[in-house]
């Protein structure tokens, strides 16, 4: 497929490393490539230094036989008319980055008026997982799949946990088979878990099942807490502004603290029903006096990544039972997971997994469509298919079919039913499935059968 972004910034940057990764072509344009040697000089990459807003720049790039333009400016009215002008120009689909509140209101009516296939806001869509993670008592991350039916959700076992040493197999006897490890992290490894597979105290565990059932496995590993009820987030952020109001929905105390005071000011004339206080976040007895002791969550959203660290790194300190923080900068994954900040969310690639799967469903050809995807940390995916009559393993039982190395079904959706599948189950035509993969080239359903 043939694609063109305009804007290498983290997001341009992250989502042209993958789409390369998937045999993609991919073209860059942006007005100053400085500290982006990486990606130009790679080979697979065309770059094309120039302004996204001059139509002879798209039509130098091959803008007239693009498959898809993506335009991820700094600013939201650029990536607006950047779309407009590749769409006139014989994009045949366009994807534009808003982030400003204002136009994410009226999204229906741009896409509309400006043959937009997709619009992506980065801080609403961490602002959507942020809200999930919170709402589950002990995960670390949490997602939706089957339109929001089932929930995928990762949790951390201590040296305590009532899991430790037991097989996934005796895990499902007990819980009747209502419920998917779909994956296991354990230190540097990725685990695609068998039956016989044992969980270990310091594993990071995935695992998708239905609400119900999610709460019946926590309630047995005795992780279930009291639900939350105060939130305490740092950065007046659009991010923070979306969270405050989607947790307040959910009749939870919100306290959002930024130093500065214009943008408080703005906050409070947003939202209703929040604690906005203007203050130094880094000053300890700030923190003391709007109670972050008795704080059940703590969300870092301040524009540094280090500051959000150093934040988490105290509420760790303080007791604070769920920690979540935004990270920017991939090279800074690493400094999380040693302060064992087990929640850091990085916006940009929570917006390239739903570019990723628009992408994915743009081929009809496949024996599968892409509708949902989510990539965890790089190292694994689920992705969900609804399957089509020339999916090779059609009609067979899962036990028959020659998968791949490192893959699972996870869970087959045959109309409003959800199925847990063991090798008995067949998979039939209009099926929707999750599959879980180390494999990111898995792109449809035949791309898992050997």
């Amino acid at each position: 497929m043939k694609i063109v972004i305009v804007g290498i910034g983290k997001l341009g940057d992250y989502l042209t490393k993958l789409l390369v990764k998937e045999n993609n072509e991919v073209t860059i344009i942006d007005r100053d490539f400085t500290g982006k040697e990486e990606l130009i000089n790679n080979e697979d990459i065309n770059y094309l230094e120039g302004d996204g807003l001059d139509s002879q720049v798209l039509m130098e790039a091959g803008i007239a036989n693009t498959d898809l333009l993506i335009t991820s400016m700094k600013e939201d009215s650029e990536n607006i008319i950047c779309a407009l002008l590749g769409n006139k120009l014989g994009a045949k689909h366009t994807i534009a980055r808003i982030r400003d509140n204002t136009y994410n209101q009226n999204i229906p009516i741009i896409k509309e008026a400006l043959g937009l296939s997709m619009a992506v806001n980065p801080a609403y869509l961490t602002a959507v997982q942020i809200a999930q993670i919170i709402s589950i008592p002990n995960a670390l991350n949490a997602t939706t799949f089957l339109k929001g039916k089932m929930d995928v959700i990762t949790i951390k076992l201590k040296e305590d946990s009532k899991l430790n040493g037991m097989t996934i197999r005796r895990l499902s006897e007990i819980l009747d088979n209502k419920l998917i490890v779909c994956a296991v992290e354990r230190e540097e490894d990725v685990i695609i878990p068998r039956g016989d597979t044992k969980f270990q105290e310091g594993d990071r565990v995935h695992v998708a099942g239905v609400r119900q059932d999610i709460n019946t496995f926590l309630k047995f590993a005795k992780l279930i807490n009291d639900k939350t009820k105060s939130v305490m987030i740092i950065g007046a952020s659009k991010s923070s502004e979306y969270l405050a109001k989607m947790l307040t929905d959910m009749n939870m105390n919100v306290t959002i603290i930024d130093e500065d005071e214009k943008r408080c000011k703005t906050m409070s004339e947003h939202l209703d029903n929040c604690l906005i206080i203007n203050a130094d976040p880094s000053d300890q007895d700030v923190l003391y006096e709007e109670g972050i002791e008795e704080c059940d969550s703590f969300v870092s959203l301040s524009g540094y990544d280090e500051n959000n660290i150093v934040y988490s790194m105290f509420a760790k300190e303080v007791g604070v039972p769920k920690i979540i923080t935004k990270i920017n900068h991939i090279n800074l994954d690493g400094v999380a997971k040693k302060a064992e900040i087990d929640s850091a969310i990085a916006p940009h690639k929570v917006a390239a997994n739903q570019i990723v799967k628009y992408i994915r469903a743009m081929d009809k050809s496949m024996s599968s469509s892409c509708d949902a995807i989510y990539n965890f940390d790089d190292v694994f995916e689920i992705v969900e298919f609804k399957v089509k009559e020339n999916f090779t393993g059609l009609g067979k039982k899962i036990r028959d079919i020659q998968f791949k190395d490192d893959i699972l079904i996870g869970a087959i959706q045959r109309g409003k039913n959800i199925i847990y599948p063991d090798g008995n189950d067949i998979i039939k035509k209009s099926d929707v499935i999750l599959v879980v993969t180390k494999n990111n080239a898995v792109k449809e359903v035949n791309d898992v059968v050997r």
